[in-house]
């Protein structure tokens, strides 16, 4: 039941919200005021009663807007950081730290930590950039006023606002916010209400009792809640509250309207599923191959997290959200404030602008546009300096009737310009700036502005104060003025003719008269109004400065100029005048407008004749009805801003469709939306008007098809919520729109109609009835000048200028953003072929992993950052504003074309890159291409001792001397001469591991006998369940003549220490697989310092068992080393020394016996360890272990712990008879001989030499028996002066030689990145078109190479990331195919552009391409 209970709660909802979106129905405008008065139970005389309103509050609830849920912070935050993405990275994070609980390895740790901090940081960066305050209610609350007077119990008194009911009296004045929808009961005659934040009209509406219209945002005598009362005072009755107000209606819309998925979250969602889908498909096959063949199941689990890193680009949340936040900055320079940073690409995704006309396309400033006075012989019409006219001024400042004109229209005018604008002042806003002379410094009249754009708009800095068309005229009449003679001052002007009577503007006269006095004591009637009304009182005209009388064709002539001002959507006012005889109106002269017995007033006015008697039985002054003098009319108009026709155009050049949403009459709106270039063809409606007035019929020649026009305005009464599809598709499909007349709930049906036929639609607004629209739209954008609190809250962005023009260029900086983004992601992603392809190289071809987890953060989160982010500094390309909007369904973000640019191509060239410089580097250490494949298990390599095939070439010392004596072919090395050279023809055959032959079932050694590297006795057999290699595998490798491979370009490398070929175990500072220090897994799964025996293994009664119970292959892969050579897998071999059975195989076992090279109560070791004797050569064999993989003891010399010899590891020698003596200084003088005396200089040990302590055998330094005995029995400082020695030299040299190798490779990502960051400045244009103007890219490639640089050579770096410093030629490898990948893309893009030509739309001139094959597979 749940279930269907939520599916009936959403479907209601639905259905509330589709009934908010209808128009309002309120009747009550229309109801008889009395019924009305009846029904809400309130005598307006006395207003209710105390009980009646506690009740009526009681039911209604408070006068106050319900406020929506809040999501808490906490949850906010949340979600930052519980993205699809940042979910990826926490499951990679959470793997890491499996990976770290299952084997302990650091790094894994580390790795963790590190995905961890990448998802915090970025998650509160992106929290802290999109954290607003979700306040949009209270903005509502500030529509309220605190306290109205209300008329309750007979009297009036100051009420709450909030404790308002229906049925309440209440009065309110000029400066009042209505405190709710009321109807007017009475009012004075010049009471306005502002609508401004419901309607969007620019000017106050008049309002009356009587209901003037249907609509009842159309009526005169309803005033809804949060509307300003600019001037006059009305006694109304509440008809509505709180959220059964109109405005509460908005309110409710606005809440339930649901905001857009933005079209870059769209995108990056659908990014991170693709790049996930193949993170995670290739982490989960290469892990079911992995358990296939038989990898481990701790290093499998590693090997998928490496896939899944490499896949996955870490910085991507990081890149996106500093692009974005870069971007909103810049947008901020030009005056656009951006709080949703995802609606910056938004606004470059847009295809569809529904502009707001007041104050967003106009500058909201009433300015005189044209003039129209009379010259010669007739009146005609000039241009006053607007940018409705662009700029021109056309009328002659010296023609005397246009001087009269001014005169006019500026001492029958009550404004006046503010003091206080007139003066320049400190920054603290209180004191006058002053001169050197200590005068104050005026202020110039007009300043340029820099709009957002960067365009200068001229705009009058004195502060204008009254009537917004009175403020036009003053304004005009200023700027014409001397400011240095004061000739033409407004002030001066009025000071020069002081005002004697004045009757006020109302609505039923529509005129204003003014008499003032001139310096010779004559009084002047000054008179403007309504065009019709002020002809009609003239009977004269004033033409080249002379009064002559008004003719009917000069009358006719003025009446169309009138009509055509009007056409043009101008606001036109006429202005007359009157010299009046001083014999009759003299200084003292009493005017008045009427008395008890005449009804007009005792002057001229133009009044028409009428002998009637009003209802007092007054009659009308003859005097009134003299005919006035006609000076001319001035037109004015709410001008468009001087950027906006210019921005309108580049909107076309983009592909932009542009529709004008305006609360305006339809003819002002048409008149605007032409002058900005919205309109530039003819109207459906003019077309049927023209057809109508010329009687043009269908079929005639001169017909105009209203069906073919281009354009059209759509009055709001027309449309409506319940319209079909069809309908609103028809309409919608003109290229040219105009709303106009349009309510809240009809801005928002717009939109949803434009989004539902595909569109990404912006939509500005400034006030309240916008913001329903403004939140529905894919990118809502408030004025931040004129704008309510409300819809700023509403917004994506707010214009600070409140231009239309920097919405374009945010529509140009959108654009650029998905363009560097995507360039920024195409950049980013090319280093992924190049990390995943060593992991794929590693698991197919078993080759040592030539890139590791960490250096692949390193890429993704340190040298890859700062360019990727340069992206956001890229200039934008030529063509940027001239492609049509992007197709959200193909132009997407990430595209196939992308990922085959990326992978297959750039990518592609940056892993071959990357793979020739490693095996280039491996070479130049001694490990040619061959000798890797399927001999990279991470458990061996570096690990364990590499075996060789040689083929010719030869064995050398550590001064590069040749043994002579053996032929690497057949015979093994010595430990004296332990490297092998190529010579001139020598080469490797085969290479590999010996047979992990061995693995414990038993318990963990170290955790059940006290583990010591040093002791046998506490290994107990144990091998912590790794594989291991034994004596018997080692004997096996020589019989297949695969022999330790120690590599002459090992030793002449730069990592090469002598210490390799006799490492004490002892030293904290011991390589990776050796030391005291060392991991016990990590120690077991490489080589310990000893040897595991399984023929010497004896049980408790002294029986042999090495054979019994064998477990399973010991041919793991990547280790099989007759196996992978092609040789017969040795099914059986000889070891000389097994007593009890001759025969192994190549099983894993699990008896055997460790021999560390100490003496123990197991005679099996003394076989095993098998020092030469002195003494006795012949006591046992000289067998390969003990020459060279078995660990020893000796006895050395260290100058810096002084004089006699302290215990230390040294070179061994074979050769029992070439024991070097030295002097003090180290110095070889002599050699041992048994026997002699050595008492003289010549009598020290040689430093860096290993003095063996032989089986029982008096040793000549020591004067004692050099047994090792069992080291628990000794207290090491004082009776155990020997060291354990072991030689690493094998495994160590291939573990810095891979180290070297991945850190080149890292290196070679870089310098292919540096050309990848290149080619990736321009998806069309080449960049010696588009130029190295990035300052921030340059940067960018500099730290990046500084950044590897530091990687690569700055030691503590090396210790934490496992890279090591790389040879200067290394870093030339890539070079050649960082050329190639440049010379490729230059090529690409030059052939794109040959095969792709371009058009160009005549009309709008927006470019299209006919894509070519190139274009269409290739550009991304």
């Amino acid at each position: 039941m749940g279930f269907f209970a939520k599916k009936q709660d959403d479907a209601a909802e639905e259905e509330e919200r589709q009934a908010l979106k209808r128009n309002v129905d309120i009747s009550a405008h229309k109801e008889d005021l009395n019924i009305l008065l009846g029904r809400l139970g309130v005598n307006p005389q006395t207003g209710l009663n105390s009980n009646d309103a506690k009740r009526l509050l009681d039911d209604h609830g408070e006068n106050r807007l319900t406020p929506p849920k809040q999501t808490p912070i906490w949850l906010k935050f949340l979600q930052e950081l519980t993205g699809f993405f940042s979910l990826l990275l926490w499951g990679g994070a959470v793997l890491c730290f499996i990976g770290y609980g299952i084997d302990g390895a650091d790094d894994h740790l580390f790795l963790g930590i590190v995905l961890c901090l990448v998802v915090l940081i970025t998650g509160i960066f992106s929290f802290v950039q999109n954290s607003k305050s979700e306040s949009l209610m209270n903005s509502f609350k500030n529509m309220l006023p605190p306290k109205v007077k209300v008329l309750r119990d007979g009297v009036t008194d100051e009420v709450v606002a909030l404790n308002i009911v229906p049925g309440d009296i209440v009065i309110v004045e000029g400066g009042d916010l209505i405190p709710a929808d009321m109807r007017v009961l009475e009012c004075s005659d010049n009471f306005q209400v502002d609508n401004a934040a419901l309607t969007g009209e620019s000017e106050p509406q008049k309002r009356k009792p009587s209901c003037t219209h249907d609509d009842p945002l159309e009526t005169q005598n309803l005033c809804f809640f949060g509307t300003q009362v600019p001037e006059g005072s009305c006694k109304g009755v509440i008809i509505s509250t709180g959220d059964n107000t109109v405005m509460g209606r908005i309110a409710a819309l606005t809440m339930s309207t649901k905001n857009e998925q933005t079209p870059i979250n769209k995108e990056i969602h659908h990014f991170i599923i693709i790049i996930s889908a193949i993170a995670m498909f290739l982490g989960v096959l290469f892990f079911i191959l992995n358990i296939l063949i038989g990898t481990p199941y701790i290093e499998n689990l590693v090997f998928m997290i490496g896939i899944i890193v490499a896949n996955v680009p870490e910085g991507l949340l990081a890149t996106v959200t500093v692009c974005l936040t870069l971007t909103a900055k810049r947008m901020h320079a030009k005056m656009v404030l951006v709080k949703n940073l995802e609606g910056v690409e938004t606004l470059g995704s847009t295809s569809c602008i529904c502009s707001d006309k007041t104050g967003t396309l106009t500058q909201n400033i009433m300015t005189v546009a044209q003039v129209v006075y009379g010259e010669n012989n007739a009146f005609v019409t000039k241009d006053a300096p607007s940018s409705f006219t662009c700029g021109r001024k056309t009328y002659d400042i010296e023609n005397k009737c246009f001087q009269r004109l001014l005169r006019c229209s500026t001492l029958c005018n009550v404004a006046t310009f503010s003091e206080a604008s007139k003066w320049e002042y400190e920054e603290d806003g209180e004191a006058k700036k002053v001169d050197l002379q200590g005068n104050p410094i005026s202020r110039p009249f007009k300043g340029c502005v820099t709009q957002g754009d960067g365009s200068q708009l001229e705009s009058v800095q004195w502060q204008p104060i009254g009537n917004a068309s009175e403020c036009a005229m003053i304004k005009l009449v200023q700027a014409e003025a001397d400011m240095n003679t004061g000739k033409g001052d407004v002030q001066k002007i009025r000071d020069s003719y002081p005002t004697k009577f004045v009757i006020p503007f109302n609505s039923k006269n529509k005129y204003q008269v003014h008499v003032h006095e001139d310096k010779e004591g004559k009084h002047l009637v000054q008179m403007k109004g309504a065009p019709e009304r002020i002809i009609n009182r003239c009977t004269h005209v004033m033409l080249h400065g002379k009064i002559v009388e008004m003719t009917p064709e000069e009358k006719k002539n003025i009446e169309e100029q009138q009509e055509m001002l009007s056409a043009n959507g101008l606001r036109c006012l006429g202005f007359a005048e009157k010299e009046l005889d001083p014999a009759t109106y003299f200084r003292n002269y009493k005017y008045i407008t009427d008395d008890d017995e005449f009804n007009s007033p005792n002057f001229p006015i133009g009044d028409t004749a009428n002998n009637a008697l009003d209802v007092q039985g007054r009659k009308q002054n003859p005097v009134s009805t003299e005919g006035l003098v006609f000076l001319g009319l001035m037109a004015l108009i709410d001008p468009p801003r001087p950027a906006v026709p210019p921005a309108v155009e580049k909107c076309k050049t983009a592909g932009v469709k542009v529709i004008m949403v305006t609360g305006d009459h339809p003819i002002t709106a048409q008149a605007i939306a032409y002058k900005v270039g919205i309109l530039w063809s003819k109207t459906r409606g003019d077309m049927e008007k023209d057809n109508s007035r010329f009687g043009r019929k269908p079929g005639d020649p001169d017909y105009e098809n209203p069906d073919d026009a281009a354009a059209i305005v759509v009055p709001g009464h027309t449309i409506s919520v319940d319209m079909s599809e069809e309908e609103w598709d028809f309409i919608l499909s003109h290229p040219q729109i105009v709303f106009a007349r349009t309510s809240p709930q009809q801005k928002l049906v717009i939109v949803e109609n434009n989004q539902r036929l595909g569109h990404i639609v912006a939509v500005t607004g400034d006030g309240v009835n916008d913001s329903p629209a403004i939140k529905k739209a894919d990118i809502g954008i408030a004025m931040g000048i004129m704008g309510s609190e409300v819809s700023k809250n509403a917004a994506d962005m707010i214009l600070l200028d409140d231009n239309f023009a920097s919405i374009v260029k945010g529509v140009e900086e959108g654009r650029l953003i998905f363009d560097n983004l995507k360039k920024s992601i195409a950049y980013t992603i090319q280093s992924n072929i190049p990390e995943i392809t060593p992991f794929l190289a590693f698991i197919l071809f078993a080759i040592p992993l030539p890139l590791t987890t960490f250096l692949i953060l390193a890429i993704d989160l340190g040298t890859d950052m700062i360019p990727a982010i340069s992206m956001a500094y890229e200039l934008p390309e030529a063509d940027i504003m001239m492609r049509p909007p992007r197709d959200s369904k193909t132009d997407r973000l990430v595209t196939k074309r992308m990922i085959n640019f990326s992978y297959c191509q750039i990518g592609l060239i940056q892993a071959m890159a990357g793979f020739f410089t490693y095996m280039v580097v491996l070479n130049d250490y001694g490990f040619p291409p061959p000798s890797l494949y399927f001999r990279g298990n991470s458990e061996a390599w570096g690990h364990q001792t590499f075996f060789c095939k040689f083929r010719g070439g030869n064995y050398v010392d550590l001064d590069g001397n040749i043994d002579i004596s053996r032929d690497p072919s057949v015979d093994p090395p010595s430990r004296q001469f332990p490297f092998w050279h190529e010579g001139v023809s020598g080469y490797l055959e085969s290479c590999g591991y010996a047979y992990n032959n061995y693995a414990s079932d038993g318990s963990v050694a170290a955790s059940d006998l006290n583990f010591d590297l040093q002791n046998s006795l506490t290994y107990g057999g144990g091998t912590m369940g790794k594989h291991t290699i034994t004596m018997e595998s080692i004997e096996a490798n020589e019989q297949m003549q695969y022999f330790e491979y120690i590599p002459w370009r090992g030793r002449t490398s730069p990592f090469w220490d002598n210490r390799y070929l006799y490492w004490d175990p002892n030293d904290y500072n011991s390589p990776q697989n050796l030391g005291a220090n060392v991991e016990d897994s990590l120690y077991f799964g490489g080589r310990g310092v000893g040897l595991w025996s399984l023929c010497q293994y004896k049980d408790e009664k002294g029986y042999g068992q090495s054979f019994q119970g064998n477990k399973g292959t010991a041919l793991v892969r990547g280790i099989e080393v007759a196996e992978s050579a092609g040789d017969a897998s040795p099914q059986s071999f000889v070891y000389s020394d097994c007593s009890d059975q001759t025969v192994m195989s190549d099983r894993l076992y699990k008896h055997a016996i460790f021999c560390n090279g100490q003496a123990n109560d197991n005679d099996g070791c003394d076989r095993v360890n098998a020092y030469p004797n002195v003494v006795n050569p012949g006591l046992s064999k000289n067998y390969f272990p003990g020459n060279r993989l078995q660990a020893f003891y000796c006895y050395g010399f260290d100058h810096n712990k002084g004089e006699g010899g302290q215990e230390s590891c040294g070179l061994l020698t074979d050769d029992a008879n070439d024991l070097p003596i030295c002097d003090i200084d180290g110095n070889r003088c002599d050699t041992f001989v048994p026997g002699t005396d050595y008492s003289g200089m010549c009598r020290y040990m040689c430093e860096g030499f290993c003095y063996w302590p032989g089986s029982n055998v008096e040793n000549p330094f020591t004067e004692r028996v050099s047994t090792v005995e069992e080291f628990e029995t000794i207290e090491p400082s004082k009776d155990a002066p020997y060291r354990q020695c072991v030689n690493i030299a094998s495994s160590e040299v291939a573990w810095e030689s891979l180290k070297h190798a991945q850190g080149a490779f890292f290196g070679s990502i870089v310098v292919g990145q540096i050309a990848g960051l290149l080619v990736c400045k321009t998806r069309w244009l080449s960049i010696r078109t588009q130029g190295m103007r990035n300052n921030v890219m340059l940067f960018g490639i500099g730290s990046e190479i500084l950044l590897v640089t530091c990687l690569a050579y700055f030691t503590p770096i090396n210790k934490a990331l496992g890279t090591r410093n790389i040879r200067l030629v290394h870093w030339f490898c890539a070079i050649p195919f960082a050329i190639l990948i440049f010379l490729f893309d230059e090529c690409r893009k030059a052939l794109m552009r040959a095969t792709s030509p371009e058009k160009k739309d005549p009309v709008t001139g927006q470019v299209t391409r006919d894509a070519g094959w190139i274009e269409r597979n290739c550009a991304y």
